[in-house]
């Protein structure tokens, strides 16, 4: 993902940092505890190893941690000609709050 090679302590980083604490408490990890270090090119489940029910106690995370009525986070595993996507990469994931939440983490 070449925005993020261009960001150095931009906004994309900051939401990388954000969704890297949410994965870890999704994943039931210790904050601070063997940080988990997450590439933006990483699949949540064949990467990470988060179950659908892990990728919804995530999205709950995230909801709960940015204070915020639910986001639409069925429409990241729906491609625009309706097929559904088994497993999405972190970086979508980013794009995804950054669109809904807007350029700086709230």
């Amino acid at each position: 993902m070449a925005w993020f090679e261009k960001t150095t302590g931009g906004s994309k980083g900051s939401w990388l940092r954000e969704v890297t604490l949410a994965v870890e408490q999704a994943q039931g990890r210790a904050a601070g505890r063997d940080p988990v270090s997450l590439r933006p090119n990483a699949f949540l489940g064949a990467d990470l190893g988060l179950s659908s029910i892990a990728v919804a106690r995530l999205a709950g995370i995230l909801r709960n941690r940015f204070g915020r009525k639910p986001l639409p986070f069925h429409t990241l595993f729906v491609k625009p000609d309706g097929t559904i996507l088994r497993d999405i990469r972190v970086a979508e994931l980013v794009v995804f709050l950054e669109r809904h939440l807007g350029e700086t983490i709230p």
